[in-house]
Protein backbone atom coordinates (compact mmCIF):
# COMPACT_ATOMS: atom_id res chain seq x y z
CA UNK A 1 0.00 0.00 0.00
CA UNK A 2 1.37 3.14 -0.82
CA UNK A 3 0.64 5.75 1.95
CA UNK A 4 2.72 8.61 3.43
CA UNK A 5 3.87 8.67 5.85
CA UNK A 6 3.53 5.17 6.58
CA UNK A 7 1.87 3.68 9.48
CA UNK A 8 3.06 2.44 12.36
CA UNK A 9 2.06 -0.63 11.90
CA UNK A 10 -0.16 -2.02 8.67
CA UNK A 11 -0.98 -5.71 8.65
CA UNK A 12 -2.49 -6.08 4.46
CA UNK A 13 -3.52 -9.83 3.40
CA UNK A 14 -3.84 -10.48 -0.11
CA UNK A 15 -7.39 -10.59 -0.36
CA UNK A 16 -8.26 -7.61 -2.73
CA UNK A 17 -11.83 -5.29 -2.37
CA UNK A 18 -13.78 -4.88 -5.19
CA UNK A 19 -15.61 -1.33 -3.61
CA UNK A 20 -14.03 2.11 -4.58
CA UNK A 21 -16.67 4.08 -2.74
CA UNK A 22 -18.08 4.29 0.65
CA UNK A 23 -21.38 5.02 2.83
CA UNK A 24 -20.83 6.93 6.20
CA UNK A 25 -22.85 5.40 8.91
CA UNK A 26 -21.59 7.25 11.69
CA UNK A 27 -23.18 10.56 13.32
CA UNK A 28 -20.20 13.16 12.97
CA UNK A 29 -20.55 15.88 14.98
CA UNK A 30 -16.92 17.39 13.85
CA UNK A 31 -17.10 19.65 11.53
CA UNK A 32 -13.53 19.51 10.18
CA UNK A 33 -13.38 15.79 10.39
CA UNK A 34 -16.82 16.02 8.25
CA UNK A 35 -15.05 18.12 6.11
CA UNK A 36 -12.66 15.89 5.40
CA UNK A 37 -14.87 12.63 5.28
CA UNK A 38 -16.53 14.13 2.48
CA UNK A 39 -12.92 14.16 0.37
CA UNK A 40 -13.44 10.56 0.03
CA UNK A 41 -14.83 8.30 -2.41
CA UNK A 42 -18.92 8.70 -1.37
CA UNK A 43 -22.03 7.20 -2.61
CA UNK A 44 -25.28 5.82 -1.44
CA UNK A 45 -23.92 1.97 -3.09
CA UNK A 46 -20.50 2.26 -1.17
CA UNK A 47 -19.33 0.16 1.56
CA UNK A 48 -19.91 0.92 5.07
CA UNK A 49 -17.80 3.60 7.00
CA UNK A 50 -18.11 3.07 10.59
CA UNK A 51 -15.74 5.38 12.51
CA UNK A 52 -16.06 5.53 16.54
CA UNK A 53 -14.72 8.68 17.77
CA UNK A 54 -13.77 8.88 21.51
CA UNK A 55 -12.85 11.73 23.85
CA UNK A 56 -9.04 11.70 23.64
CA UNK A 57 -6.68 15.04 22.67
CA UNK A 58 -3.94 12.46 21.14
CA UNK A 59 -3.38 11.66 17.33
CA UNK A 60 -3.91 7.92 17.46
CA UNK A 61 -5.96 5.86 15.57
CA UNK A 62 -6.49 2.12 14.09
CA UNK A 63 -8.39 1.56 11.06
CA UNK A 64 -9.50 -2.07 9.05
CA UNK A 65 -10.68 -2.41 6.07
CA UNK A 66 -12.57 -5.79 5.35
CA UNK A 67 -14.70 -7.01 2.57
CA UNK A 68 -17.74 -5.53 4.13
CA UNK A 69 -16.85 -2.18 5.66
CA UNK A 70 -14.39 0.28 7.03
CA UNK A 71 -14.01 0.83 10.60
CA UNK A 72 -11.90 3.65 12.38
CA UNK A 73 -11.85 4.17 16.01
CA UNK A 74 -9.68 7.10 16.84
CA UNK A 75 -8.76 8.36 20.37
CA UNK A 76 -10.37 11.87 19.38
CA UNK A 77 -11.33 14.11 16.55
CA UNK A 78 -7.33 14.35 15.84
CA UNK A 79 -6.82 11.07 15.62
CA UNK A 80 -10.72 10.49 13.19
CA UNK A 81 -8.64 13.48 10.79
CA UNK A 82 -5.78 11.60 10.33
CA UNK A 83 -7.84 8.01 10.42
CA UNK A 84 -9.65 9.89 7.19
CA UNK A 85 -6.45 11.35 5.03
CA UNK A 86 -4.90 7.43 5.43
CA UNK A 87 -8.04 6.37 3.89
CA UNK A 88 -8.01 9.17 1.40
CA UNK A 89 -4.47 8.02 0.07
CA UNK A 90 -5.89 3.93 0.35
CA UNK A 91 -8.07 5.13 -1.99
CA UNK A 92 -6.14 6.48 -4.50
CA UNK A 93 -3.81 2.92 -4.92
CA UNK A 94 -4.94 0.79 -8.27
CA UNK A 95 -5.60 -2.05 -5.97
CA UNK A 96 -6.55 -2.27 -2.44
CA UNK A 97 -6.49 -5.46 -0.18
CA UNK A 98 -7.89 -6.06 3.31
CA UNK A 99 -5.81 -4.53 6.12
CA UNK A 100 -5.56 -3.68 9.36
CA UNK A 101 -3.42 -0.17 10.77
CA UNK A 102 -2.11 1.06 13.56
CA UNK A 103 -1.17 4.61 14.03
CA UNK A 104 0.30 7.66 15.93
CA UNK A 105 2.87 10.35 15.55
CA UNK A 106 6.17 9.51 16.80
CA UNK A 107 6.54 13.54 17.30
CA UNK A 108 3.95 15.79 18.75
CA UNK A 109 5.05 18.56 16.84
CA UNK A 110 5.23 18.46 12.72
CA UNK A 111 5.65 21.61 11.27
CA UNK A 112 6.64 23.09 8.09
CA UNK A 113 8.20 26.21 7.71
CA UNK A 114 7.67 28.57 4.93
CA UNK A 115 9.53 32.39 4.24
CA UNK A 116 7.17 34.75 2.09
CA UNK A 117 9.77 37.38 2.92
CA UNK A 118 12.49 37.36 0.66
CA UNK A 119 11.16 37.93 -2.67
CA UNK A 120 7.79 35.86 -3.22
CA UNK A 121 4.81 36.58 -1.07
CA UNK A 122 1.86 33.96 -2.04
CA UNK A 123 -1.71 34.08 -2.81
CA UNK A 124 -4.52 32.72 -0.56
CA UNK A 125 -5.08 30.32 -2.85
CA UNK A 126 -1.40 28.99 -2.94
CA UNK A 127 -1.52 29.20 1.06
CA UNK A 128 -4.09 27.10 1.22
CA UNK A 129 -3.78 24.55 -1.23
CA UNK A 130 0.09 24.40 0.96
CA UNK A 131 -2.54 23.77 4.05
CA UNK A 132 -4.33 21.13 2.24
CA UNK A 133 -1.30 19.48 1.33
CA UNK A 134 -0.48 19.66 4.61
CA UNK A 135 -3.30 18.10 6.48
CA UNK A 136 -3.25 15.59 3.94
CA UNK A 137 0.07 14.29 4.77
CA UNK A 138 -0.82 14.60 8.39
CA UNK A 139 1.23 18.02 9.19
CA UNK A 140 -0.24 20.01 11.99
CA UNK A 141 2.01 23.31 12.63
CA UNK A 142 2.71 26.02 9.57
CA UNK A 143 4.83 29.26 10.42
CA UNK A 144 5.08 32.05 7.87
CA UNK A 145 8.55 33.62 7.58
CA UNK A 146 7.85 37.17 8.16
CA UNK A 147 10.34 40.28 8.12
CA UNK A 148 8.26 43.13 6.40
CA UNK A 149 5.53 41.60 4.26
CA UNK A 150 2.74 42.39 6.78
CA UNK A 151 0.94 45.39 6.52
CA UNK A 152 2.89 47.45 9.55
CA UNK A 153 2.56 50.29 9.69
CA UNK A 154 5.59 51.36 9.42
CA UNK A 155 6.47 49.72 6.19
CA UNK A 156 3.36 51.64 5.02
CA UNK A 157 5.71 53.48 2.26
CA UNK A 158 7.24 50.46 0.91
CA UNK A 159 4.95 47.28 0.69
CA UNK A 160 3.64 47.66 -2.40
CA UNK A 161 7.21 47.29 -3.57
CA UNK A 162 7.83 44.07 -1.48
CA UNK A 163 4.46 42.51 -1.60
CA UNK A 164 2.58 41.75 1.55
CA UNK A 165 -0.25 39.98 3.40
CA UNK A 166 -2.96 41.85 5.03
CA UNK A 167 -4.32 41.45 8.65
CA UNK A 168 -7.28 39.94 7.14
CA UNK A 169 -5.61 37.47 4.58
CA UNK A 170 -3.46 36.62 7.69
CA UNK A 171 -6.86 35.70 9.82
CA UNK A 172 -8.25 33.75 6.97
CA UNK A 173 -5.50 31.76 6.57
CA UNK A 174 -5.39 31.14 10.79
CA UNK A 175 -8.94 30.23 10.16
CA UNK A 176 -8.53 28.02 7.53
CA UNK A 177 -5.49 26.39 9.47
CA UNK A 178 -7.51 25.30 12.54
CA UNK A 179 -10.46 23.84 10.04
CA UNK A 180 -7.47 21.59 9.01
CA UNK A 181 -6.05 20.76 12.59
CA UNK A 182 -3.37 22.84 11.95
CA UNK A 183 -1.95 25.61 14.36
CA UNK A 184 -0.73 28.77 12.45
CA UNK A 185 1.95 29.43 14.62
CA UNK A 186 2.87 33.93 14.17
CA UNK A 187 6.75 34.08 13.57
CA UNK A 188 8.15 37.60 13.18
CA UNK A 189 12.03 38.58 12.89
CA UNK A 190 12.97 40.99 16.13
CA UNK A 191 16.12 41.04 16.61
CA UNK A 192 18.04 40.28 13.66
CA UNK A 193 16.63 40.26 9.81
CA UNK A 194 15.40 43.65 9.91
CA UNK A 195 16.95 45.14 7.25
CA UNK A 196 14.05 46.85 5.45
CA UNK A 197 13.04 47.93 8.58
CA UNK A 198 16.59 49.89 9.36
CA UNK A 199 17.37 51.15 5.91
CA UNK A 200 14.65 53.61 6.62
CA UNK A 201 15.72 57.35 7.60
CA UNK A 202 13.88 57.18 9.99
CA UNK A 203 15.24 53.79 11.66
CA UNK A 204 19.05 54.39 10.46
CA UNK A 205 20.14 55.12 14.03
CA UNK A 206 18.84 52.03 15.54
CA UNK A 207 21.06 49.63 13.13
CA UNK A 208 23.94 47.94 15.54
CA UNK A 209 26.11 47.86 12.39
CA UNK A 210 28.58 50.32 11.90
CA UNK A 211 28.78 53.08 9.02
CA UNK A 212 26.77 50.45 6.73
CA UNK A 213 26.72 51.39 3.34
CA UNK A 214 25.00 49.72 0.40
CA UNK A 215 27.82 48.70 -1.82
CA UNK A 216 26.11 45.33 -2.76
CA UNK A 217 22.88 43.92 -4.32
CA UNK A 218 20.05 44.41 -1.52
CA UNK A 219 19.85 40.49 -1.49
CA UNK A 220 23.19 40.71 0.24
CA UNK A 221 22.88 43.38 2.37
CA UNK A 222 19.51 41.73 3.41
CA UNK A 223 21.06 38.77 4.80
CA UNK A 224 23.94 40.37 6.56
CA UNK A 225 23.43 43.60 7.73
CA UNK A 226 20.18 43.78 9.42
CA UNK A 227 20.36 43.79 13.38
CA UNK A 228 18.68 46.45 15.04
CA UNK A 229 21.01 48.06 18.57
CA UNK A 230 19.73 45.92 21.25
CA UNK A 231 20.90 48.73 24.17
CA UNK A 232 18.76 51.82 22.35
CA UNK A 233 15.39 51.49 24.05
CA UNK A 234 13.76 52.86 20.75
CA UNK A 235 14.64 49.63 19.18
CA UNK A 236 12.42 47.98 21.95
CA UNK A 237 9.60 50.13 21.84
CA UNK A 238 9.67 49.67 18.00
CA UNK A 239 9.63 45.58 18.07
CA UNK A 240 7.04 45.97 20.76
CA UNK A 241 4.84 47.68 18.01
CA UNK A 242 5.46 45.16 14.92
CA UNK A 243 4.38 42.45 17.95
CA UNK A 244 1.88 44.40 18.83
CA UNK A 245 -0.07 44.45 15.26
CA UNK A 246 0.85 40.84 14.10
CA UNK A 247 0.08 38.77 17.30
CA UNK A 248 -3.90 39.82 17.10
CA UNK A 249 -4.04 37.74 13.79
CA UNK A 250 -3.42 34.22 15.45
CA UNK A 251 -5.35 32.15 17.97
CA UNK A 252 -2.12 30.13 18.35
CA UNK A 253 -0.78 30.51 21.96
CA UNK A 254 2.81 30.28 20.87
CA UNK A 255 4.81 32.97 19.09
CA UNK A 256 8.00 32.92 17.51
CA UNK A 257 10.59 35.73 17.75
CA UNK A 258 13.32 34.23 15.88
CA UNK A 259 16.56 36.09 17.12
CA UNK A 260 18.41 34.15 14.93
CA UNK A 261 21.78 35.59 12.57
CA UNK A 262 22.11 38.81 14.45
CA UNK A 263 25.72 39.13 13.16
CA UNK A 264 26.11 42.52 13.72
CA UNK A 265 26.23 42.74 16.89
CA UNK A 266 29.61 40.99 16.75
CA UNK A 267 31.09 43.27 13.98
CA UNK A 268 29.61 46.33 14.97
CA UNK A 269 28.70 49.36 17.13
CA UNK A 270 29.23 46.76 20.26
CA UNK A 271 31.54 43.93 18.77
CA UNK A 272 33.84 45.24 22.19
CA UNK A 273 31.06 44.06 24.39
CA UNK A 274 30.27 40.68 25.33
CA UNK A 275 27.71 39.30 22.62
CA UNK A 276 26.34 36.65 24.57
CA UNK A 277 25.05 39.00 27.21
CA UNK A 278 24.23 41.64 24.83
CA UNK A 279 22.37 39.28 23.05
CA UNK A 280 20.42 37.68 26.12
CA UNK A 281 19.28 40.80 27.60
CA UNK A 282 17.13 41.61 24.51
CA UNK A 283 15.74 38.39 23.84
CA UNK A 284 14.59 38.44 27.51
CA UNK A 285 13.35 41.99 27.06
CA UNK A 286 11.45 40.62 24.13
CA UNK A 287 10.14 37.25 25.05
CA UNK A 288 8.70 38.96 28.23
CA UNK A 289 6.92 40.82 26.40
CA UNK A 290 5.45 38.15 24.46
CA UNK A 291 4.82 35.63 27.72
CA UNK A 292 2.72 38.71 28.91
CA UNK A 293 0.25 38.99 25.91
CA UNK A 294 -0.31 34.91 27.33
CA UNK A 295 2.03 33.12 24.51
CA UNK A 296 4.64 30.55 25.14
CA UNK A 297 7.77 32.10 23.59
CA UNK A 298 9.69 30.44 20.25
CA UNK A 299 12.92 31.21 19.07
CA UNK A 300 15.91 29.99 16.68
CA UNK A 301 18.86 28.38 18.76
CA UNK A 302 21.62 29.34 16.76
CA UNK A 303 23.09 32.23 18.91
CA UNK A 304 22.70 30.76 21.96
CA UNK A 305 24.58 27.58 20.89
CA UNK A 306 26.98 29.99 19.93
CA UNK A 307 27.23 31.02 23.76
CA UNK A 308 25.74 28.27 26.28
CA UNK A 309 26.74 30.32 29.58
CA UNK A 310 23.32 32.28 28.64
CA UNK A 311 20.95 29.77 27.81
CA UNK A 312 20.18 29.31 31.66
CA UNK A 313 18.82 33.03 31.80
CA UNK A 314 16.28 32.30 29.73
CA UNK A 315 12.87 31.08 31.10
CA UNK A 316 12.83 27.38 30.78
CA UNK A 317 8.76 27.07 29.00
CA UNK A 318 10.81 28.86 25.88
CA UNK A 319 11.20 26.16 22.88
CA UNK A 320 14.03 26.37 21.12
CA UNK A 321 14.45 25.81 17.12
CA UNK A 322 17.96 24.09 16.25
CA UNK A 323 18.33 24.49 12.80
CA UNK A 324 21.00 22.93 10.32
CA UNK A 325 20.93 22.34 7.04
CA UNK A 326 24.16 20.39 6.48
CA UNK A 327 23.03 16.94 4.37
CA UNK A 328 26.22 15.48 6.37
CA UNK A 329 25.16 16.90 9.84
CA UNK A 330 26.36 15.42 13.06
CA UNK A 331 24.08 15.03 16.21
CA UNK A 332 26.21 17.14 18.30
CA UNK A 333 23.99 20.08 17.83
CA UNK A 334 21.07 18.45 18.95
CA UNK A 335 22.81 16.67 21.73
CA UNK A 336 23.42 19.99 22.85
CA UNK A 337 20.66 21.83 22.92
CA UNK A 338 19.05 18.44 24.95
CA UNK A 339 20.89 19.21 27.65
CA UNK A 340 18.61 22.19 28.83
CA UNK A 341 15.19 21.59 30.35
CA UNK A 342 13.63 23.73 27.23
CA UNK A 343 11.97 21.86 24.93
CA UNK A 344 13.47 21.47 21.51
CA UNK A 345 12.22 21.14 18.15
CA UNK A 346 14.57 20.44 15.19
CA UNK A 347 14.90 22.08 12.07
CA UNK A 348 16.40 20.35 8.69
CA UNK A 349 15.33 22.20 5.66
CA UNK A 350 14.00 21.41 1.84
CA UNK A 351 17.57 22.73 0.18
CA UNK A 352 15.10 24.76 -2.46
CA UNK A 353 16.89 27.99 -1.32
CA UNK A 354 19.66 29.46 -4.17
CA UNK A 355 17.39 27.78 -6.96
CA UNK A 356 15.02 26.98 -9.02
CA UNK A 357 14.46 23.47 -7.29
CA UNK A 358 15.14 22.04 -4.32
CA UNK A 359 18.06 19.91 -4.34
CA UNK A 360 17.19 16.21 -3.37
CA UNK A 361 20.90 14.89 -2.88
CA UNK A 362 21.12 17.61 -0.06
CA UNK A 363 17.57 18.32 1.46
CA UNK A 364 16.47 14.75 2.18
CA UNK A 365 19.82 13.12 4.25
CA UNK A 366 19.28 16.71 6.33
CA UNK A 367 16.33 16.03 6.55
CA UNK A 368 16.08 12.62 7.86
CA UNK A 369 19.20 12.74 9.93
CA UNK A 370 17.82 15.81 11.92
CA UNK A 371 14.92 13.75 12.83
CA UNK A 372 16.49 10.57 13.50
CA UNK A 373 18.49 12.90 15.76
CA UNK A 374 15.68 14.63 17.38
CA UNK A 375 14.23 11.66 18.03
CA UNK A 376 17.23 10.06 19.51
CA UNK A 377 17.54 13.33 22.15
CA UNK A 378 14.22 13.79 22.84
CA UNK A 379 12.84 16.48 20.52
CA UNK A 380 9.08 17.44 20.97
CA UNK A 381 9.07 17.69 17.00
CA UNK A 382 10.31 18.26 13.56
CA UNK A 383 9.55 21.96 12.08
CA UNK A 384 10.76 21.65 8.22
CA UNK A 385 12.24 25.10 6.63
CA UNK A 386 11.57 26.12 3.41
CA UNK A 387 14.03 29.62 2.73
CA UNK A 388 13.86 32.01 0.00
CA UNK A 389 17.28 33.29 -0.53
CA UNK A 390 18.29 35.61 -2.91
CA UNK A 391 14.32 36.39 -4.82
CA UNK A 392 13.18 33.19 -3.53
CA UNK A 393 13.47 32.10 -7.51
CA UNK A 394 11.79 28.23 -6.35
CA UNK A 395 8.82 26.92 -6.75
CA UNK A 396 6.94 25.84 -3.77
CA UNK A 397 5.94 23.54 -5.93
CA UNK A 398 9.54 22.00 -6.24
CA UNK A 399 10.21 22.07 -2.99
CA UNK A 400 7.18 19.46 -2.31
CA UNK A 401 9.83 16.54 -2.46
CA UNK A 402 11.65 17.65 0.94
CA UNK A 403 8.59 18.48 2.07
CA UNK A 404 7.19 14.69 2.08
CA UNK A 405 10.24 13.35 3.64
CA UNK A 406 9.40 15.82 6.65
CA UNK A 407 5.87 14.62 6.57
CA UNK A 408 7.35 10.85 6.54
CA UNK A 409 9.86 11.26 8.93
CA UNK A 410 8.04 13.34 11.48
CA UNK A 411 5.35 11.15 12.08
CA UNK A 412 7.17 7.53 11.67
CA UNK A 413 10.79 8.21 12.11
CA UNK A 414 11.90 5.09 11.53
CA UNK A 415 10.90 4.73 7.65
CA UNK A 416 13.48 4.40 5.14
CA UNK A 417 13.41 7.46 2.56
CA UNK A 418 14.58 4.72 -0.41
CA UNK A 419 13.36 3.77 -3.93
CA UNK A 420 9.89 2.63 -2.52
CA UNK A 421 9.35 5.82 -0.93
CA UNK A 422 9.43 7.71 -4.31
CA UNK A 423 7.48 5.44 -5.85
CA UNK A 424 4.61 6.54 -3.14
CA UNK A 425 5.62 9.86 -3.65
CA UNK A 426 5.08 9.66 -7.40
CA UNK A 427 1.83 8.39 -7.18
CA UNK A 428 0.42 10.32 -4.23
CA UNK A 429 1.89 13.83 -4.87
CA UNK A 430 2.78 13.96 -8.62
CA UNK A 431 0.76 11.36 -9.76
CA UNK A 432 3.09 10.56 -12.38
CA UNK A 433 5.29 7.65 -12.37
CA UNK A 434 8.76 8.56 -12.72
CA UNK A 435 8.62 12.19 -11.54
CA UNK A 436 11.00 12.13 -8.53
CA UNK A 437 13.68 10.73 -10.80
CA UNK A 438 13.14 13.92 -12.48
CA UNK A 439 13.40 16.16 -9.24
CA UNK A 440 16.70 13.81 -8.29
CA UNK A 441 18.40 14.74 -12.10
CA UNK A 442 17.40 18.34 -11.84
CA UNK A 443 18.87 18.53 -8.55
CA UNK A 444 22.01 16.67 -9.56
CA UNK A 445 22.23 19.35 -12.49
CA UNK A 446 21.60 22.18 -10.53
CA UNK A 447 23.67 21.56 -7.12
CA UNK A 448 26.86 23.32 -8.07
CA UNK A 449 24.45 26.56 -10.21
CA UNK A 450 24.14 28.29 -7.27
CA UNK A 451 21.45 31.55 -7.61
CA UNK A 452 23.71 33.21 -4.61
CA UNK A 453 26.36 33.43 -7.80
CA UNK A 454 24.32 34.84 -9.89
CA UNK A 455 22.98 37.54 -7.80
CA UNK A 456 26.72 38.37 -6.76
CA UNK A 457 27.60 38.64 -10.45
CA UNK A 458 24.63 40.47 -10.88
CA UNK A 459 25.79 43.06 -7.87
CA UNK A 460 29.59 43.30 -9.50
CA UNK A 461 27.49 44.93 -12.81
CA UNK A 462 25.63 47.59 -10.68
CA UNK A 463 28.40 48.34 -7.91
CA UNK A 464 32.02 49.60 -7.55
CA UNK A 465 32.29 47.42 -4.83
CA UNK A 466 32.93 43.72 -6.46
CA UNK A 467 32.65 40.31 -5.28
CA UNK A 468 35.92 38.81 -5.61
CA UNK A 469 36.35 35.23 -7.84
CA UNK A 470 36.74 33.17 -4.78
CA UNK A 471 33.30 34.75 -3.75
CA UNK A 472 32.00 33.85 -7.06
CA UNK A 473 32.43 30.27 -7.38
CA UNK A 474 31.37 29.32 -10.84
CA UNK A 475 32.50 25.53 -12.55
CA UNK A 476 34.88 25.62 -15.05
CA UNK A 477 33.68 25.84 -18.94
CA UNK A 478 33.08 22.56 -20.21
CA UNK A 479 30.97 21.69 -16.91
CA UNK A 480 28.78 24.67 -17.51
CA UNK A 481 28.43 23.46 -20.86
CA UNK A 482 27.38 19.84 -19.61
CA UNK A 483 24.86 21.22 -17.66
CA UNK A 484 23.25 23.40 -19.82
CA UNK A 485 22.67 20.53 -22.66
CA UNK A 486 21.45 18.14 -20.09
CA UNK A 487 19.32 20.32 -18.54
CA UNK A 488 17.74 21.75 -21.99
CA UNK A 489 17.69 17.58 -22.89
CA UNK A 490 15.31 16.98 -19.74
CA UNK A 491 13.56 19.95 -20.49
CA UNK A 492 12.71 18.21 -24.27
CA UNK A 493 11.40 15.31 -22.54
CA UNK A 494 8.95 17.11 -20.02
CA UNK A 495 7.76 19.03 -23.11
CA UNK A 496 6.88 15.79 -24.97
CA UNK A 497 4.56 14.89 -21.61
CA UNK A 498 1.75 15.15 -20.20
CA UNK A 499 0.82 14.85 -16.36
CA UNK A 500 -2.04 14.74 -14.28
CA UNK A 501 -0.74 17.59 -12.00
CA UNK A 502 1.05 19.67 -14.85
CA UNK A 503 1.77 21.97 -13.06
CA UNK A 504 4.46 20.01 -11.29
CA UNK A 505 5.98 19.11 -15.15
CA UNK A 506 5.69 23.01 -15.84
CA UNK A 507 7.39 24.03 -12.90
CA UNK A 508 10.20 21.69 -13.75
CA UNK A 509 10.21 23.08 -17.35
CA UNK A 510 11.12 26.28 -16.19
CA UNK A 511 13.60 25.15 -13.97
CA UNK A 512 15.35 23.47 -16.54
CA UNK A 513 15.59 26.12 -18.78
CA UNK A 514 15.89 28.60 -15.79
CA UNK A 515 19.23 26.33 -15.29
CA UNK A 516 20.21 26.88 -19.00
CA UNK A 517 19.93 30.25 -19.00
CA UNK A 518 22.04 30.88 -16.00
CA UNK A 519 25.29 28.59 -17.48
CA UNK A 520 25.10 30.69 -20.38
CA UNK A 521 25.81 33.90 -18.36
CA UNK A 522 27.90 32.13 -15.90
CA UNK A 523 30.19 31.33 -18.99
CA UNK A 524 30.68 34.90 -19.92
CA UNK A 525 30.91 35.68 -16.06
CA UNK A 526 34.20 34.22 -16.57
CA UNK A 527 35.32 35.30 -19.26
CA UNK A 528 34.37 32.35 -21.76
CA UNK A 529 31.70 31.17 -23.88
CA UNK A 530 29.90 27.78 -24.75
CA UNK A 531 27.42 29.48 -27.17
CA UNK A 532 23.60 30.79 -27.09
CA UNK A 533 20.77 27.46 -26.93
CA UNK A 534 17.95 29.51 -24.83
CA UNK A 535 16.13 33.05 -25.03
CA UNK A 536 16.16 34.52 -21.54
CA UNK A 537 12.92 36.89 -22.87
CA UNK A 538 10.80 33.95 -23.32
CA UNK A 539 11.90 32.10 -20.43
CA UNK A 540 11.48 34.91 -18.49
CA UNK A 541 7.66 35.64 -19.92
CA UNK A 542 6.96 32.32 -19.16
CA UNK A 543 8.35 32.23 -15.67
CA UNK A 544 6.76 35.53 -14.98
CA UNK A 545 3.07 34.34 -15.94
CA UNK A 546 3.77 31.13 -13.69
CA UNK A 547 4.97 32.94 -10.91
CA UNK A 548 1.74 35.69 -11.10
CA UNK A 549 -0.48 32.69 -11.02
CA UNK A 550 0.35 31.29 -7.72
CA UNK A 551 1.95 34.74 -5.95
CA UNK A 552 1.19 38.55 -5.56
CA UNK A 553 3.95 40.36 -7.96
CA UNK A 554 6.49 40.80 -4.90
CA UNK A 555 9.76 41.37 -5.77
CA UNK A 556 9.49 39.53 -9.78
CA UNK A 557 10.32 42.71 -10.70
CA UNK A 558 13.62 43.04 -8.78
CA UNK A 559 14.39 39.60 -10.39
CA UNK A 560 13.47 40.71 -13.86
CA UNK A 561 15.96 43.74 -13.69
CA UNK A 562 18.81 41.02 -12.65
CA UNK A 563 18.04 39.07 -15.97
CA UNK A 564 18.02 41.87 -17.92
CA UNK A 565 21.40 43.51 -16.86
CA UNK A 566 22.97 39.99 -17.09
CA UNK A 567 21.58 39.97 -20.84
CA UNK A 568 22.51 43.40 -21.48
CA UNK A 569 25.80 42.99 -20.09
CA UNK A 570 26.74 39.61 -21.48
CA UNK A 571 25.26 39.05 -24.53
CA UNK A 572 24.58 43.34 -25.64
Amino acid sequence: MKLIPMPQKIEESSEKILYRSLKLTSDIEDSRVLNAIKKLPLSQDGAELELVIGNGEGESYTLSLTEEKVCVNADGVRGAFYAVQTLRQIFENDEICTLYIEDKPDFEYRGFYHDITRGKVPTMETLKDLVDKMAYYKLNSLQLYVEHTFEFKEFADSIERTGYMSAEEMKELDKYCIENFIELIPSLSTFGHLYELLQKDRYKHLQAAENFKEDKVFWYNRMWHHTIDPTQEESFELIKSLIDQYIVCFTSDKFNICCDETFDLTTGKHRDKNTGELYVAFVKKIADYVKSKGKTVMMWADILLQHPEVIDQLPEDMEFLNWEYDPAVKEDKVKALAAFKNKQIVCPGTSSWNRFCEVYQMGIPNITRMAEYGYKYGASGVLNTNWGDWGNLCSLDLAMAGFMVGAEKSWNVKTAIDEEFESRADMLMYKKEGAMKYIKDISVLHQPILLTMLARSYSNCIYDKKFTDEEIKIPPQNELETIRDSALSIYEKLSSEKWVNDNFRIEMMLATEGIAVVTEYFARVKGGDIGRKTNQKEWFEKYRTVWMQKNKKSEIDEVEKMFNCMEKVYFG
